[in-house]
């Protein structure tokens, strides 16, 4: 096996475990026998624990930016409407969080409450998804789409708060009394609830 693919097959198995047991159940050893490696195996990829499920979220976190980069470039800016854009952006997120439900349970709720440079990676993503959603509305006040007066870093707050939330009541492991949740239909509620406060123009319902 490649050095490359033995390390996949680790952050596998250190997904799941994370995922099902919590960081501070899940052992070293625990990573080792479902991944069927020799114990010294592991550090020779990382130096401990933590720095398994620090790899393990920071990859989580560009696959997000790679995602979101990448259905941002299938739109024509010059041409879409900013309301269409806004729903692009939250069910592109929403997506995002339902295709690995073990990484999601991992960065939103076995991430919470960890010491250190766990801690600080899991506020990295909450503050890239506001970063991001700062620089969308700052762009829409200079084209004129967006509220000039619109307090950009509460809003941005507030949505990313929004997200966050709903991925976690839907996709994390304590989601399972949940009803499925149906991704266009919950962006137009986000939408419904954002879009009249935020954009110049009055809201009008997608289909409308």
């Amino acid at each position: 096996m490649k050095p490359e693919e033995r390390k996949k097959l680790i952050l596998a198995s250190a997904k799941k475990l994370f995922s099902r047991n919590g960081y501070y159940q899940t052992q070293i050893s625990d990573i080792i026998k479902d991944a069927g490696i020799a114990r010294g195996t592991i550090y020779q990829y990382f130096a401990n624990k933590e720095d398994v499920f620090v790899t393990l979220a920071e990859e989580y976190y560009s696959l997000w930016e790679e995602s979101i980069s990448l259905a941002a470039a299938d739109l024509d800016l010059d041409v879409v409407n900013p309301v269409n854009y806004f729903r692009h952006r939250i069910k592109r997120t929403l997506f995002f969080f339902s295709q690995d439900k073990d990484l999601c349970n991992i960065a939103l709720r076995v991430g919470l409450g960890l010491p250190g440079e766990m801690a600080s990676v899991i506020k990295r993503f909450e503050e890239r998804i506001i970063r991001l959603l700062i620089g969308d509305l700052k762009l829409g006040i200079d084209n004129g789409h967006v509220r000039r007066d619109l307090n950009v870093e509460l809003t941005a707050n507030l949505l990313t708060g929004a997200l966050l939330s709903t991925a976690y009541h839907f996709y994390s492991r304590d989601a399972g009394k949940a009803k499925p949740l149906d991704i266009n239909k919950t962006t137009e509620e986000i939408t419904a609830v954002f879009a009249p406060g935020i954009f110049v123009k009055p809201y009008q319902p997608k289909g409308k």
